[in-house]
């Protein structure tokens, strides 16, 4: 099998090093290799638009090393809410919810957890995955001001959130989108 290897800066954290096969995924630091993060594929690719190749979590097992991870998927249907990516680790969560077509928030928590958000990860064609991370600021709300700090993640949850993005994308679709990209199809008598 064929492997394609992508080196990603995290703009913080250093370099992640990417490694793809059909069947797998791969994250680990650049700088230091003593943790891997997993994805692999058993079984057929059911699913071409995904880089792992499905989304079913029957045929996909994920790992830090050789501790085992729990991985809930959405099918990737018609909704936003369908793409997104749970992963259980020694009983917390990480999640990558979408946020538009091409990004996804990459959280310490379920989706929808609010104040959780590590930053918005991209994943391009080409395997390289752009981050935005969140940075502290000053939140306003009916006069009130408060101050929020967002979580930092460790080694093991950044890698997990690339290995994540890298082998089923990041973003979704929106039944506004998908509406508002029909409507823009049908030619209308000017």
């Amino acid at each position: 099998m064929e492997s394609e290897r992508t080196v990603v800066d995290t703009l913080v954290f250093g370099n992640i090093v990417i490694e793809r096969t059909d069947c797998s995924v791969s994250a680990r630091l650049e700088s230091d290799d003593s943790l891997v993060v997993t994805i692999e594929r058993s079984g057929p690719r059911t699913r071409k638009l995904i880089p792992i190749g499905t989304r079913d979590a029957a045929c996909l097992s994920a790992r830090v090393n050789e501790r085992a991870l729990g991985l809930a998927l959405g099918r990737a249907w018609i909704g936003m809410r369908s793409y997104r990516v749970v992963v259980e680790t020694e009983g917390r969560y990480l999640s990558l919810q979408p946020r538009d077509l091409e990004t996804s928030a990459f959280l310490n928590g379920k989706p929808r957890e609010i104040g959780k958000q590590f930053g918005e990860l991209t994943a391009h064609s080409d395997g390289t995955i752009d981050v935005l991370w969140e940075v502290p600021r000053t939140v306003t709300l009916f006069g009130q001001s408060a101050e929020h700090d967002p979580p930092q993640p460790t080694a093991e949850e950044l890698l997990i959130g690339y290995a994540v993005a890298a082998a089923f994308g990041t973003g979704g679709l929106s039944v506004v989108g998908l509406i508002g990209r029909l409507v823009e199809a049908v030619p209308f008598p000017v």
